[in-house]
């Protein structure tokens, strides 16, 4: 369904990023387009982004209590090392209740709940009262409370929770609103624990110390053990698929690729620009079986599929924001990021998009890899794929030539390769 143009809501206008004002007249619309000022528009010529949270909703995961989900944590780490266990599970348990502080007999009934669900979230301490995540304030203060958390509290100055408190009650009070309380206020300070929201409050250095992993050389050994997740944009402009709108942008490609094999698990290719629902929607399609028939009008085989035990990512805000960190904690996945400016770290990944966006270079409308190589060519002009061709066009060249042919690092086709692991002939193979 597309998203709805109303006031507030983000566009792209000739694939810069913008927001509208007002909607003037029935095919007009004023936008924000940021440096380059304020300017009307026709609304053909602009396409909407989806709200996040209009498509995935309000994440559960990350309005959780630190400190609760800290110890369901903890809970899950220990009940899954007993459940993998052949043998002494009865020492192991008594050892595990002990460092849990709870009883046998409770540490059993956990392992049982988690079997039966195999989520973090399940084993957070339950307490009466107001369902988890719930937000009982009005939409009025929610925004007040997030304006000050960002233009106040997140600065050099370092103000405290208390100053916050008083400025935010201040705010309200303005506008005849009862203010929140500080404990409110404390979390939803938890959602900004993430190292782009504290760079501006205590600096780039300190934040990626203390919010930052530094991987090292790994080596795996089996499909899905190690999966490196990436965006980067499509080196052709594509048409929208809507034959009332004009709009014509450079589509983003979202990619998840297994180490071991090499294969492409799940893809998502739009408009619009990488975030945590272009996150979602590609590792949703690496995990779930695919019939790309159906989906895109390729039938070739496309049987990867399969939730990995580690994720590999870089420092993008999409990649460290609460909701997605805890819904790989959920689910038991280990999310690794890559340090900055060391691209190396996410070699595999980075080979592919080299391989696969070159491709682009062959289509109608394509831009290129350089300004010298572009010259007078005209990619706008040009474009006469919609996204949906885009789609099938990238699907055909992954599935029909780059998970056939002989991959350099590995001396076997991706697809082969797959097959053979899930055979059980799989081994050490260094990253």
């Amino acid at each position: 369904m597309t998203p709805e143009l109303k006031p507030d809501r983000r566009v792209l206008y000739k694939s810069v990023p913008a927001k509208v004002l007002e909607l003037v007249g029935h095919d007009s619309v004023l936008l924000d387009v940021g440096q380059f000022g304020v300017i009307q528009a026709m609304r053909s010529e602009v396409i909407a982004i989806a709200d996040p949270c209009e498509v995935l909703g309000r994440s559960l995961l990350a309005s959780i209590a630190s400190t609760d989900w800290e110890l369901a944590s903890r809970r899950a780490a220990l009940i899954r090392k007993l459940i993998a266990m052949e043998s002494g599970r009865t020492e192991a348990a008594k050892e595990y209740a002990r460092e849990l502080s709870i009883s046998e007999r409770q540490l059993w009934r956990l392992v049982a709940d988690y079997e039966r669900h195999e989520t973090v979230s399940g084993l957070i301490p339950r307490t009466s009262g107001r369902k988890m995540g719930a937000r009982v304030l009005d939409i009025s203060r929610e925004r007040i409370i997030s304006e000050k958390i960002e233009t106040y509290f997140m600065t050099p100055e370092r103000p405290t929770l208390k100053a916050l408190t008083e400025r935010i009650a201040t705010a309200c009070r303005d506008v005849s609103l009862p203010p929140p309380s500080e404990r409110t206020i404390a979390r939803r300070l938890e959602a900004y624990q993430n190292r782009e929201s504290q760079k501006h409050r205590i600096g780039s250095k300190k934040a990626k110390y203390i919010y930052e992993a530094m991987p090292g050389h790994v080596e795996v050994s089996a499909p899905l053990e190690r999966v490196e997740i990436d965006h980067t944009p499509l080196d052709v402009m594509a048409r929208s698929d809507d034959p009332y709108c004009n709009f014509i942008g450079r589509p983003w490609l979202t990619i998840a690729i297994d180490v071991y094999t090499r294969c492409v698990l799940g893809i998502h290719i739009g408009f619009e620009p990488p975030s945590i629902l272009s996150v979602a929607l590609c590792l949703t399609h690496a995990v779930l079986p695919k019939l790309p028939a159906d989906e895109f009008g390729v039938p070739l085989d496309w049987p990867m599929d399969g939730l990995p035990k580690e994720i590999v990512v870089d420092n993008g805000k999409d990649f460290v924001s609460a909701a997605f960190c805890r819904g790989c904690d959920e689910h038991g996945i280990l999310l690794t990021l890559r340090p900055v400016g060391s691209p190396h770290y996410g070699g595999t990944i980075e080979r592919l998009i080299g391989t696969m966006v070159g491709q682009c270079h062959l289509l109608p409308g394509t831009t290129k890899n350089s300004v010298k190589a572009k010259g007078d060519y005209d990619s706008i002009k040009h474009a006469t794929l919609t996204l949906s061709e885009v789609r099938t066009w990238f699907v055909e060249q992954l599935l029909g030539r780059y998970h056939l042919k002989e991959h350099r690092m590995i001396r076997v086709p991706p697809m082969v390769a797959w097959h053979r692991a899930k055979e059980g002939d799989s081994g050490p193979q260094s990253h």
